[in-house]
């Protein structure tokens, strides 16, 4: 099996990739590493990997006349997207904003609820109450001496 032994860099630049996930690849296939002369680490990639990957598309190059201050200020219009998943997601998407109206609105409806929160913490002060006053009644110390009888 053939290797060549790439920094993190030049598997990254090699397979089209960014560097952390040419990081990620190699922890995930568990390549071998060693240190290189120049203390950067060498990556074990075998070559397989690299006759099964894509090569990626090099920049488009601007031809020589071309100046980018001539250039539209708009990007060109993209024709629509045909395919079926897209239609069916942007259906959902659509139906998922109208729900997400009609409960702001039934949110926005709700301007009675500040009110019953009211209500309701007062009648919990006045049962409160009403239970302090039946507790001091149940445990007060009573004098036994008009109960007693008669010696």
């Amino acid at each position: 099996m053939d290797v060549r032994w790439l920094t993190y860099e030049e598997v990254a630049s090699d397979l089209g990739i960014e560097r952390e996930s040419a990081r990620q690849l190699v922890k995930r296939r568990r390549w071998p590493r060693r240190p290189g002369n120049d203390g950067r680490a060498r990556i074990g990639v075998p070559e397989e990997i690299f006759s099964t990957r894509p090569v990626p598309r090099p920049d488009p190059v601007q031809e020589p006349g071309h100046d980018p201050a001539d250039a539209p200020a708009q990007d060109p219009v993209r024709p629509p997207i045909h395919d079926p998943a897209v239609t069916v997601l942007t259906r959902h998407i659509e139906r998922l904003e109208r729900e997400v109206d009609g409960l702001r609105e039934r949110l926005a409806a709700q301007e009675t609820l500040p009110i019953q929160v009211a209500a309701l913490n007062a009648a919990i002060t006045e049962l409160r109450a009403d239970r302090d006053r039946w507790h001091a009644a149940a445990t007060a110390r009573r004098s036994w001496w008009p109960w007693r009888r008669s010696a």
